[in-house]
Formats: C-alpha cells, structure tokens, sequence
C-alpha cells in the first residue's frame, strides 16, 4: 500500500510537491498547516486538528490500517501544502469502502493539489482492493471541492438538508458523493 510513496507531482504553477504518508515527524509542519486555515473553514472539520494537543494524540496513534493521512509537501522548502486522509474501516461488512477528506491550504488552491491528490487516493484505494469512496463536502463552503470530485467521477449520492450548523446558527447542506472503483486501470 505505501511501497509507492514518495511521489511526485507538478503544481499547476511548476512547483514539485510530494505526496507521501504522514509520520509522527510531520507535527510541527502539520501544526504550522492547521493553524493557517481560517476559522470559518476550521469550524466544518470533523476533528479539532488545529488544537495542537489533539493534533499531537492523533500522531502518536497513527495507525494506516484504520486512517491513511496523505500530505502534498513543497519539495522547496518542505511546506505542507495538502492534507488527504482515508478513513477505513475493519468491519467487514462495510470494508470494502472508504471516505476521504482532503484540505488544501488556501495559499495553494487552484493549482489541482487536491484533484491529485484525490486521483491518487482513487489508485491506492483500488490497489488496497476498495471497491467504492464516499466524500463528504459542506454546501456552500466547499463548492470547488464539490466541482473537483466531479470533474473526477465522483457522483452526487444525496444530501442531508440543514444537517451542518455554521459559526452564526446558519444551517448548510451536507452533500453526500461517492465514486465506484474498478479493479484495475485498464476497466476505465
């Protein structure tokens, strides 16, 4: 599974950026990524990995069987500029699928980080033998994000209305998305 990490892209503006799994190494980076990211787009994240004593638990129990967390590093300078994580599951009866989260800095967006990085994550869920990834994204706050799973195949699964509270009290839609795996490249 992570035999083929590192690897590298290209940004959309020539920059060389490697994917790689996180390491407990990654702290005071991933800190540093956390803490750039607004408090508007803070607020949607499942978990508080801008609190850096949360952020810390989570390092010291990586465990890649149950959450693959993936980073986008500039080769430059070594700046974590994307975070992807799939979350797995070992019950059998839902193990053939996964979910993914992905956030790129802000600094870094338009330059199809994330769409790498979800198409990566597309090519290691079918080499893990997934046959389905769901994505979850925030209506109205994720809306590019929601456009970059289409352009990938994702498909729209369904939406739970007025399922996510905002910072003002403001509910929000939680769109539902989801993208079939083959079993191998050449079933596109």
């Amino acid at each position: 599974m992570l035999k083929d990490y590192p690897k590298a892209i290209v940004t959309k503006d020539g920059d060389s950026v490697l994917l790689r799994p996180v390491t407990v190494e990654d702290e005071e980076a991933l800190n540093e990524f956390f803490s750039e990211i607004s408090d508007q787009e803070q607020w949607f994240l499942r978990e508080k990995l801008n609190d850096p004593k949360i952020l810390h638990e989570s390092l010291k129990k990586l465990n890649y069987k149950r959450t693959l967390p993936i980073v986008a590093v500039r080769e430059k300078d070594g700046k974590i500029v994307a975070n992807l994580r799939l979350h797995l599951s070992l019950a059998p009866s839902i193990g053939h699928v996964a979910h993914l989260r992905v956030m790129v800095h802000p600094d870094f967006r338009s330059l199809k980080i994330g769409s790498w990085m979800i198409l990566d994550c597309v090519k290691t869920a079918m080499d893990m033998g997934l046959e389905k990834l769901f994505a979850e994204f925030v209506a109205g706050a994720e809306d590019s994000a929601i456009g970059a799973a289409l352009k990938l195949d994702f498909r729209h699964e369904g939406s739970l209305k007025d399922y996510i509270k905002d910072k003002h009290g403001g509910y929000r839609d939680l769109v539902i998305m989801s993208r079939d795996l083959q079993s191998k490249w050449s079933d596109f």
